[in-house]
């Protein structure tokens, strides 16, 4: 018989709660059990590390290719006169002591020592100049030698100027400056700022001045960049402007946000410099603030930088060689004086600078890199007291220089492009090729010749573009490694070389093939592309947007007038200000004077441009208006996006036909930058009844994009392509090229896993619905109280006395912190001006305990705890308004003017609009509009996400007629906090589960309670009009506190207080659901990635570490290697004994899987993994005098055990980490009372008298149903513990500032996580444990006995399997 039944889910990012509820919103038992749980899994990661990796593999293969051309060329002239010249090279990094090294007194010749040629040139710098200059026939070895590491060092390719006019001195100052300048007249229009270009002359030797430091340059620089202003406001803000711009091109410290005039909330998070190794990571995490110009800007600034940098590597008139030489001789010379200094110090100094060089020089042992930041803080250090002596005087003042003791290799050389380096390999070829003519052959490529004139000219000039990726077809990959990262395409087949390589390679294809990896799919619409950011159109549709939400004087924009603003200014201006469209409306006459302009997220200007039609308008004149050529302009935009490299955009742009050369040479020259969300589909083909698209609704309304997409027809019709897309295609295909963060997907996937696994259990049969909930994260902002003050400081600065109680309450503002802020009560009162919000009456911050927040808009109408919607009052006006809006009490007793006070503190900036619009809410004049738009805040559910989830569902049960209930979270927060069901995640997992229940219920209740505004959160129906003009409350829960609801069309009672409480008290309560936890293989490197010396080796006895070899044949006592495989998963092994047979846990290490994978049955696969561990098993014996080695008797029984694999054992049930490390999955259970003082819910002394009851609960469990915290005597020390934490305080004191204050409920938090089913470890050292509470590893390894069972779960854990080890 058929059960009908529904499905509820809350879904996060690591998480799925479920529950399967009848229509009566009771839990069903399925297989004997609740349908009620929680799947646990791994958060969802970005590919970026793996792409990094993979990046740099490519690039050395590219290197190792080069240089294996190289070798090819100079074969036949080297190896008659030296038959093991390159195999000696082969074998130079192998140890003397290795028994392979054929050779192993010498290197580099095999007729002179190796050290009479460094005596000759001691650097590689020091031949590579001589062979340039010196006019005498070199050893063909020698020029080999340098020739290797030219081309193995070969520089960077940013800069795109001829080698023989390239110059390391030359900063086009004037150029970048005028760059920066036309950014700036745009980003920087209220305070005027441009950089000064009259003393440029000056400025550039300042810059270049290395006998100054950073820091004098920069402040000597300063004046001369930029014009001063007699308004101080102004005047400081240009200062700052140009002070950041020095620093970053100097190297020091920048505020980057400064420089791209973007108003940061976490201002450290843009402190950077450019010289820091990892300034494009912290770059990428601020890609999401900066626009085109803070792309362009920093751009430049980087060039500047490293222009300045490479002057500073190579001074002018100088070689590369040259620079390098004299910096060899400067270190030598600065040792010299260290040396000289070092005799004259204390011993303990002595030690302090012989240890900084050794470092400085060698690097520390298995750590980080040394820098050289680090040896002169080091140095300056040891030297602080003998400052008198004249040397170390000196020593000071280079490193105040940044110029002592210069190293050869640094990342500085990161400066050096590739010009200086094919500029020395050309002075080389021209000394030497009177002796050796072949030398000289001519790049065989005649198109190149002008870029890399002889053959050996492309071992360094000539660069696999980005775009062709691996050289290597898909097809071959697909083949050889079963990977997806190539898509180059082929002319002809045979060898690839820089000198065929267009011969071979079709660049065209290959780019077109690029394109298709490189574009993302829409928010809304699945598997179509999203436009360039730049596009035309995009533009157009973020223009209209933003002009669509405008206000002016508090009043919507009309259609009119913006289409009119949007012709005459956008169509004609780069960019437009508020104070544009302020004179705008004045000079029209539509306003007799400067307008209020707001609806912008930035108050000066708009942030969206028709940047690209004016720069087009310029190159191609009317053509960008000619809807004929619009395709082609797309193109040529979409192309610029992609493509770094401007040489195959212009290949590209010979595609369009009708471009001029002129114009097509302009083109090249534009780089556009960035992706939208929305694809040309979505916006300009998808077409409505009325037959007119989103972008014909956006110029012939003033509705915005997201009221727009969710009309009932756009809903429809993106709901129909979306399911058209899912049933043509594989899901997980299409989940792969969604437009959502991997996190996303991730639990998309769990979501389809956890579905198919209930329809399952009910025996194949499909939900009635599936009720949806996506938790919003719950993190704290650290920065709130940062903003916060900062806001209001920004505020008061603006505003007068007048709007406030008293001139007092700034003064207040002053002297508070911004901890304070964080307290609603005090933000509420400053931002209130110190003023009772609903009587204007003065309020004393001393007593702001005596007063209330009240909801403006009453919570028994609509549930909004926003700050939009709270008021701080006196208790008597509080009472006095009750559950009625303020108007109805305000007006009545204060007449209008407090309305009229309201909009002063609106206009002042005090009051948002959101807050304002609440103060003047009236429900008696609500419109059927406002009605709806109520009723869509409390019920429907905007986020993308839980779209994607309908629509994969939706497929899912395509036919089924499974109705999908969207629930916002908010919804189930409100019947946790109505009716009291707190929620800790630190306690456990099953709040997960328990919000799933909720969902379902909410659901199930909506639709019965409101069965006419179903469409609101059912996907697939859409709105029919609203069902009634006047609503009495848009609180839609506020109901269930009734005693008891009837359902109006069959009588029948749906809610009963009493018993429908006394039910969710008995889910809450649940002692035991049903968890599972996701188990996989861990995949990626096959070593833990660092890489240690051979005197670290413990096997050979040089050190304390167990290595294993990097590279075959190269033991770890000669090379050293890593610390450690890493393991892809693990095995059970058991071991036989006369005491009775022992299970354990070995690893299965990443290097095997590939043998692994080869073998088919188990069978082999368990004799593989004996031999591969066998040596765990392997002990060594004395038997008659001699020492022998014995191998356990064990056998495999059970060859493949995932990452977090659960089993039962000792009473508990536990996951598997590693072969060593053993994760708790007992899950703890407090009562409320708990849960809320573990939430800071009760009063002090109630917290302060139960917090000893809270820490025996903890412990009572713990001791009860935790064995597996008997790993190192945890259980014992958290019972010894107890009387170290009554020792604590609950509260910190204020008044002690000195030190970070540890307090009970800081214990009780890292209890939890130490406990929690997640494999949190903490360190409790205030309960006197000294390993870190949680860490459940035991270092020889897991062993189990017999009874031991590994636990099999579905995805629910509905169906499960145990088997005991016994049984195996």
């Amino acid at each position: 018989m058929k059960r009908s039944y529904n499905i509820g889910l809350d879904i996060g990012t690591n998480s799925i709660g479920w529950a399967i509820v009848d229509d009566q919103s009771k839990l069903i038992s399925v297989k004997g059990k609740y349908g009620y749980g929680v799947r646990l899994y791994d958060e969802g990661q970005t590919a970026a590390e793996r792409r990094s990796f993979r990046t740099t593999r490519r690039r050395l293969k590219r290197r190792k290719w080069r240089l294996g051309l190289l070798r090819e060329i100079f074969e036949p002239y080297i190896t008659p006169i030296d038959s093991t010249f390159f195999l000696r090279q082969k074998q130079s990094n192998l140890s003397p002591k290795d028994q392979r090294k054929l050779y192993p007194q010498t290197s580099l010749f095999n007729d002179r020592p190796d050290a009479d040629f460094y005596q000759q040139y001691p650097t590689i710098y020091h031949l590579r100049y001589q062979l340039m200059t010196e006019k005498r026939q070199f050893d063909i070895r020698e020029i080999y030698l340098a020739m290797h590491h030219i081309v193995k060092y070969r520089g960077h390719f940013l800069n795109e100027a001829p080698v023989a006019s390239f110059k390391s001195s030359e900063i086009n100052l004037a150029e970048h400056f005028d760059q920066l300048n036309t950014i700036f007249a745009d980003l920087f229009r209220e305070s005027g700022f441009q950089l000064e270009t009259d003393e440029l002359v000056a400025v550039k030797a300042l810059l270049m001045d290395n006998q100054q430091s950073a820091s004098n340059r920069q402040r000597k620089a300063l004046p001369k960049l930029y014009t001063p202003s007699a308004d101080k406001s102004i005047e400081k803000q240009r200062k700052a402007i140009a002070t950041e711009i020095l620093k970053a091109i100097l190297g020091l410290k920048a505020k980057f946000n400064v420089v791209t005039g973007i108003e940061a909330e976490d201002v450290k998070a843009w402190a950077l410099t450019f010289n820091a190794e990892n300034f494009d990571e912290e770059l990428a995490k601020l890609e999401s603030s900066l626009d085109d110009n803070g792309h362009e800007v920093i751009g430049i600034l980087q060039e500047l930088y490293s222009g300045i940098l490479l002057a500073g590597i190579v001074p002018e008139n100088q070689s590369l060689s040259q620079a390098m030489i004299t910096k060899y001789e400067e270190h030598q010379a600065h040792l010299k004086m260290l040396k000289a200094v070092r005799d004259d110090l204390a011993t303990a100094d002595q030690q302090k600078l012989k240890k900084a060089y050794d470092q400085y020089i060698d690097g520390q042992e298995n750590t980080k890199a040394y820098s050289k930041e680090a040896f002169y803080d080091d140095v300056t250090k040891a030297l602080k007291d003998y400052s008198e002596q004249p040397l170390v005087s000196e020593i000071q003042k280079l490193i105040e220089l940044d110029q002592f003791m210069p190293k050869q290799r640094t990342k500085d050389n990161g400066a050096i492009p590739h010009q200086l380096h094919q500029q020395e390999l050309d002075r080389i070829i021209e000394n030497q090729q009177q002796y050796y003519p072949w030398l000289a052959e001519l790049n065989p490529n005649p198109k190149r010749q002008t870029v890399a004139k002889y053959k050996l000219d492309e071992l360094v000039a000539f660069r696999v573009p980005y775009y062709v990726g691996p050289l290597i077809t898909a097809e071959q990959q697909q083949q050889s490694s079963n990977a997806k990262f190539a898509w180059m395409i082929r002319k002809t087949e045979g060898r690839i070389t820089p000198w065929n390589f267009d011969d071979k390679v079709d660049r065209q294809a290959s780019a077109n093939e690029f394109i298709k990896r490189m574009t993302t799919t829409d928010t809304y619409l699945l598997a179509e592309d999203v436009l360039p950011k730049q596009s035309l159109i995009y533009q157009r549709f973020e223009v209209l947007n933003e002009l669509n939400g405008l206000k002016i004087d508090d009043q919507p924009i009309t259609n009119e007038l913006k289409q009119a603003i949007f012709n005459d200014l956008f169509m004609q201006k780069t960019s437009v200000s508020v104070k544009n469209i302020q004179d705008y409306l004045v000079s029209e006459k539509r306003y007799a004077s400067r307008p209020a302009i707001t609806g912008l997220s930035d108050e000066k200007k708009f942030n969206s441009r028709l940047s690209t039609y004016h720069d087009l308008k310029v190159i191609v004149g009317d053509a960008v208006d000619d809807v004929d050529k619009q395709a082609d302009l797309e193109k040529c935009i979409e192309w610029s996006t992609i493509f770094e490299d401007g040489k195959i955009y212009s290949a590209k742009l010979n595609e369009i036909t009708w471009l001029t050369e002129q114009q097509r040479g302009q083109l090249a020259t534009k780089r556009y930058r960035g992706w939208g969300r929305l694809s040309a589909k979505l916006l300009t083909q998808i077409v409505n009844a009325n037959g007119q698209r989103i972008m014909d609704l956006l110029w012939d309304t003033t509705d915005n994009f997201m009221r727009i997409v969710h009309f009932e027809d756009f809903d429809k019709l993106i709901t129909e392509a979306n399911q058209m897309v899912l049933a043509e295609n594989d899901v997980q295909d299409v989940i792969n090229d969604l437009y959502t963060s991997p996190q996303n997907k991730k639990a998309l996937r769990q979501i389809l896993l956890v579905v198919n696994d209930i329809q399952k259990a009910m025996k194949g049969q499909a939900p009635e619905r599936i009720l949806i909930e996506f938790a919003r994260g719950a993190q704290k902002d650290k920065s709130l109280t940062v903003r916060r003050k900062r806001k209001l400081d920004e505020m008061y600065s603006q505003i007068s006395d007048a709007v406030l109680a008293d001139e007092s309450v700034r003064q207040e503002l002053k002297s508070s912190n911004q901890d304070d802020l964080v307290k609603e009560k005090v933000y509420l009162y400053f931002m209130q001006g110190g003023r009772d919000l609903y009587t204007g009456n003065a309020l004393n911050i001393d007593r702001l305990s005596d007063y209330h927040v009240d909801h403006i808009i009453p919570q028994a109408y609509i549930k909004d705890d926003s700050l939009d919607n709270k008021a701080l009052v006196s208790s008597r006006m509080n009472e006095i308004k009750a559950d009625r809006v303020p108007l109805q009490v305000v007006q009545k007793q204060f007449g209008k003017n407090m309305a009229s006070e309201w909009g002063y503190m609106h206009r002042a900036g005090l009051i948002s609009r959101k807050k304002y619009d609440n103060l003047m809410f009236n429900p008696e004049n609500l419109n059927k509009y406002q009605i709806n738009r109520f009723i869509s805040r409390q019920l429907v559910e905007t986020q993308q996400v839980i779209k994607l989830v309908a629509n994969l569902l939706s497929n899912q049960y395509e036919g089924d007629n499974v109705k999908i209930i969207t629930v916002k979270s908010k919804l189930t927060q409100t019947i946790r906090s109505e009716f009291d069901f707190p929620k800790n995640r630190e306690v456990n997992n099953y709040h997960h589960a328990f919000d799933a229940y909720l969902t379902a219920f909410v659901g199930m209740y909506l639709l019965k309670r409101y069965p006419k505004l179903s469409s609101y959160f059912t996907y697939g129906e859409y709105l029919k009009g609203n069902q009634q003009d006047k609503w009495s409350s848009f609180n839609f829960l506020n109901d269930l506190k009734r005693a008891k609801l009837e359902d109006k069309t069959n009588k029948e009672i749906f809610w009963h207080k009493e018993s429908g409480l006394a039910y969710l008290n008995k889910i809450y309560q649940f002692k035991k659901i049903l968890v599972t936890r996701e188990v996989h293989e861990n995949s990626g490197a096959l070593f833990n990635q660092t890489l240690y010396a051979a005197k670290d080796d413990k096997a050979s006895g040089q050190g304390g570490k167990q290595l294993i070899p990097a590279k075959q044949a190269r033991p770890t006592a000669l090379y050293g290697g890593y610390s450690g495989k890493t393991v892809a998963y693990m095995c059970i092994v058991r071991i036989k004994n006369k005491k009775g047979d022992l299970y354990k846990v070995c690893g299965v290490e990443t290097s095997w899987l590939a043998q692994l994978k080869q073998l088919k049955d188990e069978d082999s696969q368990k004799a593989f993994l004996k031999q591969k561990i066998s040596p765990q098993f392997t002990k060594a014996k004395k038997q008659k005098g001699t020492i022998v080695k014995v191998v356990e008797d064990f056998e495999v029984i059970a060859p493949h055990i995932l990452i977090n694999q659960r089993l039962f054992d000792n009473g508990q049930e536990l996951t598997l980490g590693s072969a060593t490390y053993k994760h708790n999955e007992q899950e703890l259970i407090l009562d409320k009372t708990a849960v809320k003082l573990l939430n800071g819910e009760l009063p002090l002394a109630q917290s302060e008298e139960l917090a000893e009851l809270v820490y025996d609960e903890i412990l009572d469990q713990v001791m009860h149903y935790f064995p597996l915290y008997d790993t190192n005597q945890f259980r014992a020390k958290l019972l010894a513990g107890k009387t170290a934490f009554m020792q604590l305080p609950w509260k910190s004191n204020p008044d002690d500032n000195k030190t970070v204050q540890i307090t009970q409920p800081i214990v009780l938090k890292k209890i939890l996580q130490g406990l929690h089913a997640d494999a949190g470890r903490v360190s409790l050292k205030e309960l006197g444990m000294t390993t870190d509470f949680g860490m459940l590893q035991k270092a020889t390894g897991i062993t189990f006995t017999p009874d031991t069972q590994i636990i099999y779960q579905s995805p629910t854990g509905l169906f499960e399997r145990r088997v005991a080890l016994r049984d195996l």
